[in-house]
């Protein structure tokens, strides 16, 4: 976004230059030589002032796109409330309680990743910080949200149902890792 941002003020100041330069002899050095009579060809004075007027209108309307591109980007940038509920979020569908089967920390680990990016559709990043914590930010690397998932396996030799078990236990705080 920052790109297309400063791409819209370059053309923004090169239309504001083009539109100060003298305009008849922007056509003899640039337009000229396409005619075999140029002279019979140059534009009129309405013409050339038309197209000053175009290239400050022109500059003018690109100042306002980068503007609107700014006010975008802004607004698509997490605040610390924000990060903390998509956490919150990741937090309840990783889940919590008992399941069958061996649980592992890759599937939890895998399963917080995924939980993450879809509830934060992208305007969130996720990051390991190593012994089941992941740390949370918004698209520029701030407001840190610290998401910690616990996996614990159980093995039961009663006989009743699966021998293994897991359960997951989550927590969210703010701040980093």
């Amino acid at each position: 976004m920052t790109a297309a941002i400063v791409l819209c003020f370059v053309l923004a100041a090169g239309m504001a230059i083009v539109g100060c330069l003298d305009q008849r002899k922007l056509y003899w050095k640039t337009a000229s030589w396409q005619y075999r009579n140029p002279e019979a060809n140059e534009p009129s004075d309405a013409a050339l002032a038309m197209n000053r007027i175009g290239m400050f209108v022109g500059a003018t309307l690109m100042i306002i796109i980068a503007g609107i591109l700014m006010s975008v980007d802004g607004a698509s940038t997490y605040s610390t409330a924000q990060v903390k509920a998509v956490a919150y979020a990741a937090e309840s569908k990783v889940g919590q309680g008992s399941e069958s089967g061996i649980g592992s920390s890759y599937r939890a680990s895998s399963g917080v990743y995924d939980a993450v990016n879809e509830e934060g559709g992208g305007n969130v990043e996720i990051r390991s910080a190593g012994g089941g914590k992941y740390e949370l930010t918004n698209s520029d690397g701030e407001n840190p949200v610290c998401l910690t998932v616990e996996v614990d396996n159980q093995l039961s030799l009663s006989g009743d149902g699966e021998p293994w078990s897991h359960s997951v236990s989550t927590s969210v705080t703010e701040g980093p890792c």
